[in-house]
């Protein structure tokens, strides 16, 4: 996938959520700050649990050497797909105080339209063959198709935003989106991601605004039993393809509303 160039910023930026200047925002360059940033997202995907943890991270088995294999498998494939991807950009929060990585965004830069052949076709291949894998081929790719219709042109996408649950409600979600925010706002680009209802009411604060709140299809025509427990078990609640225009203007200083993304073509 190709990317826009950019600067990196430093390595360390410091912005304060308290008067201690507890947080520190830094980019991730090495497996085991990635390898970190894995951690805080299944710790913060199971309380509460979502269901989406699962789509991506399967747990085959129920002993607690199946979690620890799964949460290997996952460290080992984001690594792999970060070092393929330089339009990817993963930021953690680091606890001065405890000395913990409490969370962490990813955002990815892109210049060019991704989707010039279409609509990919998504596959998990960290899940085994079968039906299972199916269930969430389909869950993901209904998640993609409002991005892949309508972000045909460069932008910034927020693909993950986690945060340690004893860390929430102290800031480190607004300052991780903050880092994000500033380098769109940067390069001018747009910016979109999916949300779920709890981030929802965070990423409004910064300027996005749902586009289409999405259920997802989990019906087969005979089902089997495996696909029917998938779906009992692995359907997410409904999520919201969220936009934010270049540099958050929805309307212009003559009143002029903002074209929407299906408005704005390709680029």
């Amino acid at each position: 996938m190709a990317s826009i160039t950019v600067e990196k910023p430093p390595a360390a930026v410091k912005m304060s959520v308290s008067k201690e200047n507890r947080y520190i925002i830094k980019e991730a360059n090495t497996r085991q700050e990635l390898d970190d940033i894995l951690e805080v997202i299944w710790a913060a995907n199971y309380k509460p649990y979502e269901p989406f943890v699962q789509l991506f991270f399967p747990v085959l088995g129920y002993t607690e050497a199946h979690r620890e294999a799964a949460i290997m498998e996952s460290k080992e494939r984001f690594w792999s797909q970060h070092q393929a991807d330089p339009s990817s950009h993963w930021y953690y929060a680091f606890d001065t105080v405890s000395g913990q990585n409490v969370g962490c965004a990813q955002w990815v830069i892109s210049e060019r339209n991704l989707f010039a052949a279409g609509v990919p076709n998504l596959t998990a291949p960290w899940w085994p063959e079968g039906e299972c894998r199916d269930f969430c081929e389909s869950i993901l790719n209904q998640v993609y198709q409002p991005r892949a219709s309508w972000m045909t042109r460069p932008h910034c996408a927020l693909n993950w935003l986690a945060v340690r649950p004893s860390h929430r409600l102290r800031g480190v979600g607004s300052l991780l989106m903050d880092v994000g925010i500033s380098r769109a706002d940067g390069l001018n680009l747009e910016c979109w991601m999916e949300a779920s209802t709890m981030g929802k009411p965070l990423y409004e604060k910064f300027g996005f605004r749902s586009l289409l709140k999405l259920a997802f299809d989990n019906e087969r025509i005979d089902a089997s039993d495996e696909w029917r427990k998938c779906a009992h078990e692995m359907t997410p609640p409904p999520i919201f393809a969220m936009w934010r225009p270049k540099k958050g203007v929805w309307k212009s200083e003559a009143g002029e509303q903002t074209k929407l993304p299906w408005h704005l073509g390709t680029a």
